[in-house]
């Protein structure tokens, strides 16, 4: 997540910290159709506060016409209309990590899925945590549930729809399976320099997710530094989507806008606890991944998410494609 917002000047910094870009090679656009499998990039931003063009954290991925949704931060429920796929169409949920911009989506996307009919359950699965963050979601929505209620006196409680599944195990380990996907997650490294006090849930943990299919397997790296047990996760995938960071730019934003603040500890969380060009680059190589898909970008002001290209083709010779929101790529493989 980039955490330029807890400094003063950080909300004149943010509101551009992220280009709007065409990609370096456009995905192939797809309809979401019953049979294959489509992964949607929903929002490409990197942090909490608003960027032009760009929404905040979240994929989807469709297989033989089952909807899986990665991350929900703000917007997100706007952006699966945009896509075609409603909240009412998504079958399960997967929440990386409890950072905002990855969860602030779901109060809305789930008062809006309520209302337009939902009956059967959508289960969400996440860290540690997540019990307590969804727990807190309902007190927020269930004032408009009691309103909308005297026009659907016959629906289920809000809170009986959306059951959490929280992830005790750092992994590698299968938390989910059904006739079309099975998904491992592990523990990676955000939270391994700087962290928080632990919580009464425990510590902080942040999950990458693989999803194997008979079309060919996707991992999800969610927001991580350099992780061992990630790169084992990946190992073979057809498709790795990933977040990336570029230091100098950010570091540069920061000086100029707040010269006088200290700002390495803020420099040690970028550096160490998202990936480099160059540490992303080296991961997908060692784990033979064949595409990579680039989101949440973690930039400067000046930075074009296109320069990413660049700097990561010392490292990695595969595809790579430059996300922006709401494109779409067939997953092929095996």
């Amino acid at each position: 997540m980039l955490r330029l917002f807890w400094t003063p000047a950080a909300w004149l910094l943010s509101g551009c910290a992220a280009v709007s870009a065409a990609p370096q090679e456009q995905m192939q656009t797809v309809a979401s159709t019953q049979q294959g499998a489509v992964i949607t990039i929903l929002g490409t931003a990197g942090g909490p506060p608003p960027h032009p063009g760009r929404a905040q954290p979240s994929t989807l991925l469709t297989v033989d016409g089952k909807r899986y949704l990665i991350d929900a931060g703000e917007g997100t429920g706007y952006q699966l209309q945009q896509a075609g796929t409603p909240p009412g169409k998504l079958n399960v949920i997967f929440i990386t990590h409890l950072h905002w911009d990855h969860v602030l989506g779901l109060d809305y996307l789930m008062a809006v899925d309520w209302m337009r009919g939902r009956t059967a359950q959508l289960p969400i699965y996440g860290p540690p945590g997540l019990d307590d963050l969804i727990g807190r979601e309902f007190p927020k929505v269930k004032v408009g549930e009691a309103i909308f209620r005297a026009q659907a006196s016959n629906r289920p409680e809000i809170s009986t729809l959306y059951p959490t599944n929280q992830v005790a195990s750092c992994g590698p380990t299968e938390i989910f399976r059904d006739d079309v996907v099975k998904v491992t997650s592990v523990c990676n490294s955000h939270f391994a320099q700087v962290r928080s006090v632990p919580h009464s849930y425990g510590e902080d943990r942040a999950l990458s997710y693989r999803f194997d299919t008979k079309y060919g397997s996707v991992t999800f790296t969610g927001d991580t530094g350099p992780s061992a047990d990630l790169e084992k996760l990946a190992e073979g995938s057809d498709v790795l989507v990933s977040e990336i960071v570029d230091l100098v730019s950010i570091e540069q934003d920061l000086h100029r806008v707040d010269p006088a603040r200290d700002h390495s500890r803020l420099m040690v969380h970028m550096a160490h606890q998202h990936l480099t060009a160059e540490e992303l680059g080296k991961l997908a190589t060692r784990a033979r991944v064949k595409k990579l898909v680039l989101t949440h970008f973690v930039i400067g002001k000046d930075f074009n998410p296109e320069g990413f290209v660049a700097q990561l083709r010392p490292y990695f010779a595969g595809e790579i494609v430059v996300g922006q929101d709401l494109q779409r790529t067939m997953l092929l493989g095996k």
